[in-house]
């Protein structure tokens, strides 16, 4: 995962804006208060991947991102697949799992594999 920024409270106060845009790019925010973490800013698309690789392990409910994330680690789809059903391109979903620090497959491992993803980056605008 990216390194965290360290913020206090009354800078999240005073600069909530370029913290939420810091945030958005990709930088973890941690929000410290007498010397203690209270809480950590998360992109949302991070927050929804981190729960869904959590879930695999702990939780027997699938929901769609976590369906998505086994079928993608169980090699079942490709990145570019996932991405695509995620509404984000190949390229931004590798540098999320790059961040994130989650298993990452480059590159196609068959040739229907590497159709599909010339297909899926036809698709994406």
């Amino acid at each position: 995962m990216s390194e965290a920024m360290t913020f206090s409270r009354t800078d999240l106060t005073r600069k909530t804006r370029q913290i939420l845009e810091l945030v958005r790019r990709g930088r973890p925010a941690v929000i410290r208060s007498y010397g203690k973490d209270q809480a950590i800013l998360l992109d949302a698309m991070d927050y929804r991947l981190l729960r869904g690789l959590a879930g695999l392990a702990s939780d027997p409910e699938e929901s769609e991102i976590r369906r998505l994330l086994r079928s993608y680690l169980d090699e079942e789809i490709s990145l570019s697949r996932t991405a695509e059903a995620l509404g984000v391109s190949r390229f931004e979903l590798m540098e999320r799992f790059d961040r994130l620090g989650a298993p990452l497959r480059n590159g196609p491992s068959d040739l229907g594999e590497a159709k599909e993803e010339v297909n899926a980056a036809r698709t994406w605008e």
